[in-house]
């Protein structure tokens, strides 16, 4: 095999170190490709020509790097990319620890090629994989709690048996709501949903006990936002008075029950939807109206001061300002009361402040964050001074992955891991009596369900925050998206890669 032993020991090193996955029968033709005697010169000097492109696409594919049919329909955005985002994006390619030792290892290889036939070793390596990659593991998954009515005890299964076992307890929980029996809703309900934003993001940054979330009334510390993307986060949560749905299945669902902002409606609210950006990539904006239940298109900035670029150079505004304006001209309209669906995405990768030395999407995070509390906090503070009653909630809508892991560079969202969809949550009851002190923390597993959980008890009269937080629903840790799965089974997660099978997954 000459120095193909090398390409394929390398491969398997980054597979055992955790750095990637490893496709066994694809990689074993391709040995055996490699290792076929072949007595003509020219033959083999053709093979190794027409293997390199073959050896490129295998590594490829046994990576965690997005499908490239993943890649091919995003060609379009990334055309919108911006030519110092892009070189950012390149640079966190390399991860020189990684390539330092890889080249050591290599050159140790080498010189015992010198003296040992690798080509054994390569196959007894490939072989190796096999019990690792198709073989059940002892112990593999832990008892399964049934959730909600008639799930008594617990049943040992598989992984893909719990998947499917949770996505059915979950095609049972529906939450509508309605409006108070003694007439319309007397408060308004403003979501702050937030791109880029995970519990891991800010402990990297050291902020995880911000005191701008110690004046929540609910602040949940383990919500799953189930996604690693805008667009899917966006639908959870706007389909969130039903359980959880598979990725596919999300989009799929028209069930009108599910609509959140449908149910607003229905319970005397104005329902209205206002961003901090055009909405316009990957037509976020008219997600928004295909999927929302919104009787009216998404409010869109017009004349609001400027305070960043995106990565296509195209504006995001002030959250202070905008949402200011807006809270002017709900006070001035009057009417009924309104539900808020608001999108900032000031915290998106790629974006470019003005006057920063650094233009490095990841170096200007820190600072972009602290402004959108600050932001925030402030606009929190009108609310609490105009003496009306408001609920605010805000969360994340999945983590910017600041500090990246082994499987993925800092700022590629393409596993759902844990790091990116754990992301704040909290509950703000502006004006409402008996509401006072520290935050309630909910601290088990929650989701969207829980959140639309606390509008409903509040619309039917609840107002002690005990009892409140304790009827919350739970949900099991499952994220995905449309090629990966991830999901937890006792102390540790589980993932399941495009090709159905299940791995370790280890940050």
């Amino acid at each position: 095999m000459g120095l193909w032993s090398l390409y394929f020991l390398a491969k398997l090193a980054l597979f055992h170190g955790g750095y990637s996955g490893f496709h066994v029968w694809e990689n074993l033709l391709f040995a055996v490709a490699m290792a076929w005697p072949q007595e003509r010169v020219l033959w083999r000097r053709l093979r190794h020509l027409a293997a390199v492109p073959v050896a490129l696409a295998l590594l490829y594919h046994d990576s965690w790097l997005p499908p490239l049919n993943r890649l091919l329909s995003q060609a379009g955005a990334l055309r919108d990319f911006s030519l110092d985002y892009l070189l950012e994006l390149l640079g966190r390619f390399i991860n020189p620890s990684l390539i330092t030792n890889l080249l050591v290892a290599l050159v140790l290889v080498w010189f015992l090629g010198r003296i040992l036939r690798l080509a054994t070793f390569v196959f007894l390596g490939i072989l190796s994989v096999v019990p690792m990659t198709y073989l059940p593991s002892g112990g593999l998954a832990p008892a399964l709690t049934a959730q909600g009515k008639g799930g008594q005890g617990s049943t040992r299964l598989d992984p893909d048996a719990r998947l499917a076992a949770f996505y059915q307890t979950q095609k049972r929980r529906q939450l509508p709501f309605h409006a108070p029996e003694s007439g319309p809703p007397a408060f308004d309900v403003i979501y702050l949903h937030i791109c880029s934003l995970s519990w891991d993001d800010m402990a990297f940054l050291r902020l995880q006990e911000h005191p701008f979330f110690q004046n929540f009334d609910f602040l949940f510390r383990q919500f799953n936002s189930a996604a690693s993307y805008s667009g899917p986060a966006a639908v959870r949560l706007l389909k969130s008075s039903c359980g959880q749905h598979d990725h596919k299945e999300t989009y799929r669902e028209r069930n009108p029950q599910c609509q959140l902002f449908r149910h607003f409606e229905e319970a005397g609210f104005e329902a209205q939807a206002l961003l901090n950006h055009d909405g316009r990539f990957d037509n976020f904006g008219k997600l928004l109206e295909s999927e929302g239940g919104f009787s009216r298109k998404p409010m869109i900035p017009q004349d609001a001061p400027v305070a960043m670029r995106s990565f296509d150079n195209t504006p995001i505004y002030s959250d202070l300002a905008v949402l200011s304006r807006w809270w002017q001209a709900r006070q001035q309209t009057g009417g009924k009361p309104v539900a808020l669906y608001y999108n900032s995405i000031s915290l998106h990768d790629g974006n470019r402040l003005p006057g920063e030395k650094s233009t490095a999407s990841l170096q200007t995070y820190k600072p972009r964050l602290t402004q959108l509390l600050e932001d925030f906090d402030r606009f929190i503070k009108a609310l609490e001074a105009s003496n009306r009653p408001v609920v605010v909630v805000l969360l994340g809508e999945h983590g910017a992955a600041l500090r990246g892991d082994r499987l993925q560079i800092a700022g590629l969202r393409e596993i759902p891991s844990p790091r990116i969809t754990l992301v704040p949550a909290a509950v703000k009851l502006i004006g409402m009596p008996g509401m006072s002190g520290a935050p309630q923390v909910i601290d088990r597993p929650t989701s969207y369900l829980a959140l639309t959980a606390v509008l409903a008890q509040l619309l039917n009269g609840e107002t002690d925050r005990e009892q409140l937080a304790a009827r919350l629903p739970e949900t099991e840790h499952v994220s995905e998206t449309d090629a990966l799965v991830l999901m937890r089974l006792g102390e540790g997660y589980k993932m399941r890669s495009a090709d159905g099978v299940w791995v370790d997954y280890r940050e």
